[in-house]
């Protein structure tokens, strides 16, 4: 994927933080001086440029909830932002990670050194490695959520925003504990708690902690076992300390486990690509028919719920030239429903975070603050998975017709496979095509940042910060790091090559040894040599040091001005790691070993100027409007590995930009019952990182975006005891200058050529129609031999035009150009145009609109009771920048309903929730595979419908 020749780059880049804030539904407050002694909205406090403010004061996208409001509006973790916050979307990715996004900006990227779109911090520290996606929310203060790309406020720049998750802190002289149990459907069991005990007048310890307990909502109907379960829990304990007015601070650890078996990736969707037996009328036969499935076509999602062609793979290609399997493993049709899956194996989900964060502030003056944020995070994460979730309905050697062994390998077959059985290191004895992949990662990190506040009387003010992180990715083979794919048929055709001496692709390659406790375990069993399955490895190291901050400037009362400004020097180290397929020993003689190393560095200059005005109008309480230009950056990186001696695509990528512009107004009126908030923004977004496979390997790329939207959100208290919400984002996000070779369209709609799979690689290939139809002539005219097909896409007849009375054949690419190439000669494919196609995962419209009411002394007691309904709707958007049928995920909508009986003065309540009430069954994502695993698709869904009672009581 590139851009187009005439489009633009720019070197230098920087951040903002602008449009309009969010008021979260949050306690109301009752207003003396309103008429009828209304009840009017609350102050919600932030603290997005590090001093507290009211959200309606500060000049920034930003959206604020605290615990009441977390609660109400029954967000449970990350996911669940997306449902209260304009223009953002979310799903799970691939490869144990997730892609938040904000205004269409989040990671697009797959590479281990590819920053985030949109940080994640606690208690301001950005983490590494996060699990916004696995853990829950407990003890916590607030989260907020900064829209629009930043890096004079946060110690770590992005180009989407901040999630920043604030805890709660120890509370001094006083004694203070809570404590909540849930049960819901599907077993659901949740526990919260925490205690505050004061240490004397200046110290305190709060410790607090969760645990969530779910049966599993997906049936594996091969076991006919519930996977898809949560088994987590976390602790956190803080201690306060203010050894003296002008100095205070706390330290905090927390631990999170999580230990189930979560699937990584849902349903696996296709449209199955038949295996072809004529072309333009003339026979394909024998091994020539092994070139002519991809194993999956384009067709909607909608229209893909077959089981993927494993002829045109590479697991499945492979069993059948070791003679194991005479064509498609998988036959029959295959069940819809997405939370049916066929695994052979449970799925294998683990996570642990260990983050020790301390904090330290000195008041130099009366006018200087100074602070110290120290942090250091541990994290490891591995998932098992069924590659395909389908099961085989073929078995090994039992269908009819001759196989198709390797040549000298007929007098060992029946000794290595008796009966079609193989023995499987990882996988186990099986007579069934059997494919698993393993990915994970584990990390380390340690981020210092010190930041001077000045509170000065005069009309200036500032704001200056400096942050240095140091992370890497600890060794992969001892936490399983990295991506592994294991496939019983691979095993066999090692162990066939072994038994041939080495015959088949050269060298040796032993297979690794179960572990003799714990026999089959997959994790338990790899030495990481990827010699008869595939791995791939990327440990990395990032170092980067910063200089940022803010200056304030008071022209008048009721006007300010703010120039941002950062410095940021980015230096990445990944080591190299050859990815590894059929690897002998000799080629590899240690497991994981670098064979160098590759660098990446970046030094970037960035800011952002804004003027913000609170004028005093007539028609509102208070009005504050703004407007800022902002430059977004966001590091380049290090591309995955390659084969040995390969140079298949660029080592590196480049940084992304955004030069964003944005006016905004937030205004309370109507007494302080209504609040409404509007912000435009335009983004010229440039280097935009997405990735692309290329044999095998995701590749990084960058191309050109133009980025516009609308965020509107209101507030209002009609009448005593009620609460209206709707926010409402509007988003148009679109490629600029772009082409690209769609992987499942290679041709790109033209009938001059065709695409055939290169029977060695299992990556694909075009050639030009009339030079396929030639060979496949020659072959039945007795000239060739059959199975010649196969070496097409490897060029074996490249050049050889002539031979054949074909000369040269010309296509359009999506620059308009014509190319001219040889008729027998392989290319990649034809570009396409992408000048205006949407950007993934951003949705052109978001809306949120929420009803609350509190029946206050019900029965003339002291319980209150709360009903609170919320309705969402995201439009339809796509999955990829293609934009094809394949691509299109459906808008939809999310009905959430609670019910709260609560006594304010006893601590008591007990709640009622619901949650996607109608249980839709939503697509959020998904991702296409690779050429050598048949282009099918995985896509990530929401949870069902979940509804339970939960009873709390504080002290």
């Amino acid at each position: 994927m590139t851009r187009k020749p005439d489009s633009k780059f720019v070197l230098f880049a920087g951040a903002s933080a602008i449009a309009l804030g969010l008021m979260a539904p949050a306690a109301m407050a009752q207003d003396s001086d309103a008429p009828d002694s209304t009840r009017t909205l609350a102050t919600v406090t932030v603290t997005t440029q590090k001093t507290e403010q009211s959200i309606q004061d500060v000049p920034i996208a930003v959206s604020a909830f605290d615990e009441d409001a977390i609660n109400r509006l029954q967000l449970t973790g990350g996911a669940d932002l997306v449902k209260a916050v304009p223009n953002v979307s979310f799903t799970k990715g691939n490869f144990t990670g997730a892609n938040f996004k904000i205004r269409g900006i989040g990671n697009d990227a797959v590479a281990q050194s590819s920053d985030a779109g949109v940080g994640i911090h606690q208690n301001d520290v950005p983490l590494f490695a996060s699990f916004l996606y696995e853990q829950e929310y407990f003890d916590i203060q607030r989260v907020e959520v900064l829209r629009g790309p930043q890096g004079t406020l946060y110690g770590r720049n992005s180009t989407g925003g901040v999630v920043n998750i604030i805890t709660r802190k120890p509370v001094f002289e006083e004694f203070q504990a809570n404590a909540e149990l849930t049960y819901g459907n599907y077993n659901t069991f949740k526990g919260r708690g925490m205690v505050n005990v004061p240490l004397g007048e200046a110290a305190a310890l709060r410790i607090a902690g969760a645990i969530t307990q779910r049966d599993g909502y997906t049936d594996n109907t091969v076991t006919g076992n519930d996977v898809n379960g949560r088994d987590l829990w976390s602790v956190r304990a803080t201690l306060g300390f203010e050894p003296a007015e002008n100095f205070r601070g706390w330290l905090s650890y927390e631990h999170f486990d999580e230990d189930d078996n979560r699937i990584r990736a849902g349903k696996q969707l296709c449209k199955k690509d038949p295996t072809k037996t004529s072309y333009a009328g003339i026979p394909i036969t024998g091994l020539d028919t092994l070139v002519t499935s991809l194993g999956c076509q384009e067709a909607p999602l909608s229209d893909s719920y077959d089981r993927v062609n494993s002829a045109g793979t590479l697991g499945g290609g492979l069993g059948i030239i070791a003679g194991l399997l005479n064509g498609d493993a998988f036959t029959t049709p295959m069940d819809p429903n997405l939370r049916h899956i066929e695994s052979a194996l449970e799925p294998v989900y683990k996570a642990e975070q260990d983050l020790f964060t301390l904090k330290l502030e000195f008041d130099l003056g009366e006018n200087m603050k100074l602070t110290s944020l120290t942090s250091h995070n541990e994290t490891s994460q591995v998932s098992v998975d069924d590659y395909n979730k389908i099961a085989p309905t073929v078995a090994f050697n039992t269908t009819a017709g001759p196989f198709f062994v390797a040549p000298g390998a007929e007098a060992v077959y029946d000794l290595l496979f008796p009966g079609g059985v193989v023995s499987d290191p990882q996988l186990g004895v099986s007579n069934l095509f059997r494919t698993f992949d393993v990915s994970g990662g584990a990390t380390k990190a340690l981020t210092q940042e010190f930041r001077l506040q000045s509170d000065l009387d005069g009309p200036m003010n500032f704001n200056l910060g400096v942050i240095y992180v140091d992370g890497e990715a600890i060794d992969p083979q001892d936490n399983q790091a990295g991506y592994y794919v294991l496939s019983n048929s691979l095993s066999a055709l090692t162990q066939l090559n072994n038994a041939l001496g080495g015959a088949i692709f050269g060298g040796l390659t032993p297979l690794d040894t179960l572990n003799p406790d714990d026999d089959g375990n997959v994790l338990n069993s790899l030495e990481g040599f990827g010699r008869n399955y595939f791995r791939s490895l990327s440990p990395y190291k990032l170092e980067s040091t910063a200089l940022f901050g803010e200056l304030y400037y008071d022209i008048s009362d009721d006007l300010k001005f703010t120039l941002g400004v950062r410095y940021t020097d980015d230096q990445k180290e990944q080591d190299v790691v050859p990815s590894a397929l059929f690897t002998p020993v000799s080629a590899l003689p240690e497991a994981g070993v670098p064979t160098g190393k590759l660098t990446a560095d970046f030094q970037e200059t960035t800011g952002r100027i804004g003027l913000d005005w609170s004028p005093s109008l007539d028609f509102t309480n208070d009005t504050l409007i703004y407007g800022f230009y902002s430059k977004g950056y966001k590091g380049g990186g290090i591309n995955p590995p390659q084969p040995a001696g390969s140079n298949l695509f660029p080592q590196t990528f480049e940084p992304e930009f955004v030069n964003s512009f944005e006016v905004g107004t937030k205004n309370t009126f109507a007494n302080n019952t209504q609040s409404l908030n509007l912000t435009g923004f335009y983004y010229d977004y440039e280097g935009y990182q997405i990735t692309q496979i290329v044999n095998r390997s995701s590749v990084n790329f960058n191309v050109d975006a133009e980025l516009t939207g609308l965020e509107l959100e209101y507030l209002w208290t009609p009448a005593d005891n009620w609460l209206l919400t709707a926010n409402l984002g509007l988003l148009n996000a679109e490629l600029k200058d772009t082409t690209g070779i769609d992987v499942l369209d290679r041709t790109a709609g033209d009938p001059n050529f065709v695409v055939l799979k290169n029977a060695s690689t299992y990556s694909n290939c075009v050639v030009s129609a009339q030079g396929y139809a030639t060979v496949l002539g020659a072959i039945q005219g007795g000239l060739l031999a059959n199975g010649s097909t196969r070496g097409l896409c490897a060029g074996a007849f490249a050049g050889a035009e002539g031979s054949f009375g074909l000369g040269d054949v010309s296509y359009v690419d999506g620059n308009g150009d014509t190319q001219t190439i040889g008729a027998l000669t392989p290319f990649e494919g034809i570009s396409k145009d992408l000048d205006g196609n949407k950007l993934p995962l951003a949705p052109e419209m978001t809306l949120n609109l929420a009803a609350e009411y509190t029946f206050a002394g019900v029965g003339n007691s002291n319980w209150d009771l709360t009903v609170r309904g919320d309705y969402y709707y995201q439009a339809d958007s796509y999955s990829r920048v293609w934009n094809t049928g394949r691509d299109e995920l459906d808008s939809w909508s999310n009905v959430n309903l609670s019910v709260l009986l609560h006594n304010d003065e006893s601590g008591w309540g007990v709640e009622a929730f619901a949650k996607n009430l109608t249980d839709e069954e939503v697509i959020t994502g998904a991702y296409l595979t690779d050429d050598s695993s048949g282009l099918f698709t995985n896509v990530f869904t929401t949870e069902p419908a979940l509804y339970g009672i939960t009873v709390k009581k504080s002290w």
